[in-house]
């Protein structure tokens, strides 16, 4: 690299420092006037009450140098691909900002991003090829759009997840940044994009740095986390060595890995995807003790390590297939074990607990089902007391006892008992509700054994209703 080229480089990139000094202070007295602030309880890991916004600043730090260099140049394809990018980008950054001031919904967030994302493919830069680590790569015709899309809507979540501590997402960032610009080539137009992304987040890390002073909010890790994700797609181009995404793959291990455990998380506790939490990778580390300035070292570590890891494989030309993807995961996998991050035995433990209960739950509805519908073809009490007796054998209960309200029926109606003995057990009792009259009432003991009393609401429903429904039907016949 010459002495001019570095200069070249240099400029922009002490260019996109000042204006973010500049424009993120900037962004602190419009984000107080917009509401657009983070106060700090819950999950926050900030005290007092912190502006958002500064994302919007990173993005004037970043595009009006970008524009300039881009009206310079000579209209190469370069030029036309980075103006695609620039213009998705406006879109997510607006849907960012929407975000930071009102509050967007997860879903409309999602929509904006595969918008962007259908931006960036329809303007030409795409996946079209995956390598095999068996054979020959996959060309990937029709399903170009979809994994395109799916990489930069992933990418981007990915970043915006991992923006909760001071200072985190930035720094991360510029050193994704700095491991691309260095696998860019020959390619200056990639190599003074990274510049000038890495530029913008160092003159914002000044404000950013713990202790915070301004975030970057969804404006900002959504539009870092775009415009690193369309990106890499050019660069993966260049790493003609590897012909894969390996290497992005490998660059966002960190982010990627938080963003899956805190969907498997969310999934398997049953709550919204969006809902936040205090779970993620800096939240456990915060919570062993050590302050946030360490975290943020230890993080920026783990990631230059990867950095570096990356470098020194693409430099020597070596081959990063499948299995060496693999072996990246089982490491970090490990590392966060170790940091106790990722609890596997419990994690195993309540999967399988989840999926036994899945399983059960779904005979259940169809034991449910199938009485329903039994029992309401039921004209004869002895016909409509079979069909009791099995369920309340299916569902393992001590004994059943139905009281009616109308004395012309013999009380009480109608008793079980699995003839095992009393002990400890569970009592339930619910009332016998047809239309919108009270009938009488369903009184149920179960044993306090393995055999969990599951499907408790829609039991009590069809019970309540078929009964119900029972005793109506044959009303004013002798008892």
């Amino acid at each position: 690299m010459t002495i001019r080229l570095i200069y070249y480089f240099f400029s922009y990139f002490i260019v996109a420092v000042g204006l973010a000094l500049v424009f993120v202070p900037l962004m602190r007295p419009l984000a107080f006037k917009l509401g657009a602030a983070d106060i700090g309880t819950g999950r926050r890991v900030h005290n007092g009450i912190i502006p958002r916004l500064g994302g919007v600043g990173i993005f004037l730090a970043f595009v009006i140098p970008m524009i300039f260099r881009l009206t310079r140049g000579s209209g190469d394809s370069f030029n036309y691909n980075m103006s695609g990018v620039l213009l998705a980008s406006v879109i997510v950054v607006l849907i960012g900002a929407y975000d930071d001031i009102k509050g967007a919904s997860v879903s409309n967030k999602l929509i904006a991003e595969i918008i962007a994302a259908g931006v960036i493919y329809w303007w030409g830069i795409r996946i079209t090829v995956i390598s095999n680590p068996f054979g020959n790569p996959f060309i990937l015709g029709w399903l170009s759009l979809p994994v395109t899309v799916l990489w930069i809507v992933i990418i981007t979540n990915a970043v915006n997840l991992v923006d909760g501590l001071d200072g985190l997402a930035a720094g991360s960032g510029i050193l994704i940044s700095a491991t691309f610009f260095l696998l860019s080539g020959s390619d200056l137009g990639l190599q003074m994009t990274y510049v000038i992304l890495a530029g913008s987040l160092v003159g914002f890390l000044k404000y950013n740095f713990p202790p915070a002073s301004i975030f970057m909010g969804d404006s900002g890790s959504l539009f870092l986390g775009f415009i690193l994700a369309s990106t890499s797609i050019l660069s993966s181009r260049k790493a003609t060595a590897l012909a894969t995404m390996m290497v992005p793959i490998i660059a966002f291990i960190f982010p990627l890995m938080d963003m899956a455990y805190a969907v498997l998380r969310r999934y398997h506790r049953g709550i919204s995807l969006g809902k936040a939490d205090r779970e993620h990778i800096h939240h456990k580390l915060l919570e062993m003790g050590l302050s946030k300035k360490k975290v943020l070292l230890l993080m920026y570590a783990m990631n230059a390590g990867v950095m570096l890891w990356i470098l020194l494989l693409v430099k020597r030309q070596l081959n990063i297939d499948f299995w060496g993807l693999v072996l990246v995961v089982l490491l970090s996998i490990l590392g966060l074990r170790f940091l106790g991050y990722i609890e596997f035995l419990q994690l195993v433990k309540d999967g399988l607990r989840k999926f036994r209960g899945a399983k059960k739950r779904r005979y259940d509805d169809y034991v449910l089902s199938s009485f329903s519908l039994n029992a309401s073809k039921s004209t004869e009490f002895q016909d409509f007391e079979q069909h009791l007796t099995l369920l309340f054998e299916e569902y393992n209960f001590h004994s059943v006892k139905i009281i009616l309200n109308d004395p012309s029926f013999r009380s009480p109606y109608f008793i079980y008992n699995d003839g095992k003995g009393s002990g400890n057990s569970i009592n339930l009792s619910f009332p016998i509700v047809y239309g919108n009259e009270c009938l009488g009432e369903i009184q149920i003991s179960k044993m306090m054994d393995e055999n969990r009393l599951m499907c408790t609401s829609e039991l009590i429903l069809a019970l309540s209703e078929e009964v119900g429904r029972f005793v109506q039907k044959t009303a004013g016949e002798s008892k």
